[in-house]
């Protein structure tokens, strides 16, 4: 699903985990970029056919000087915001660069913003559901990543935080299909041992005949031992 808030895998932005590997800018980005940097006077109002090469192109321009300097990168995909308009992977790299400077609730209302103009943006769903996570908020969280598991059924890292919930709310129907759909599409079962969450897990009376259940079809008797002895 796209690009990375331990031993569970990271809540907040891995590193792209739902979306497509890093763009690259064309040529063409850097007189955009320039045009954008000049100044209101020189605003861009492209229309609207070629208003995704822009995105794409202003996007990758944002990205490559996060890497560089994430406040000037924050700076700039702002400023496309006001001066050429509200455009989703620019939104959507504000985003990431927030997340990666901890700005939780920032980087949330980035989010929002991809998706009030994608609102099936699968990976600004991911995103957004385990900024949630990380801000406490459960129910959106669940709900952001339910949408994000329909639109990309096979990414195994969205099903796998699904299972996880599932497990901390004793739910083990949720837990087993959850889990299920994580290992069919490429989950390694001993990640569970990475993660401190599933060791109480494992002992509690709702998930954890579910949860040995599906080591035991899909894995290994002794993964459970070593999940109990975490647990001591």
């Amino acid at each position: 699903m796209a690009r990375t808030p331990r031993a569970r895998p990271p809540r907040g932005r891995p590193a792209r985990p739902l979306s497509c590997p890093a763009r690259r800018a064309a040529p063409a980005a850097c007189a955009l970029a320039a045009l954008i940097a000049a100044g209101p006077a020189r605003a861009l109002r492209p229309e609207p056919d070629a208003r995704a090469a822009l995105d794409e192109a202003l996007a990758a321009r944002v990205e490559a000087l996060a890497g560089r300097d994430p406040a000037a990168a924050v700076a700039f995909a702002r400023q496309i915001d006001g001066q050429v308009g509200a455009l989703p992977a620019v939104r959507y790299e504000l985003a990431l660069t927030l997340n990666r400077q901890g700005e939780l609730r920032a980087a949330r209302e980035a989010c929002d913003g991809v998706l009030e103009l994608q609102p099936d943006h699968a990976a600004a769903l991911y995103d957004r559901g385990e900024l949630a996570l990380l801000l406490g908020d459960r129910a959106a969280a669940r709900a952001d990543l339910t949408r994000a598991a329909a639109l990309r059924p096979r990414h195994w890292a969205v099903h796998y935080r699904l299972a996880l919930l599932a497990a901390e709310d004793g739910d083990p129907a949720a837990l087993e299909a959850a889990l299920v759909m994580a290992l069919r599409h490429g989950m390694d079962l001993r990640l569970l041992l990475d993660d401190p969450a599933w060791a109480p897990a494992l002992s509690d009376p709702r998930a954890g005949p579910a949860l040995r259940r599906v080591i035991v079809v899909y894995g290994a008797e002794s993964l459970i031992r070593e999940l109990e002895d975490r647990s001591q």
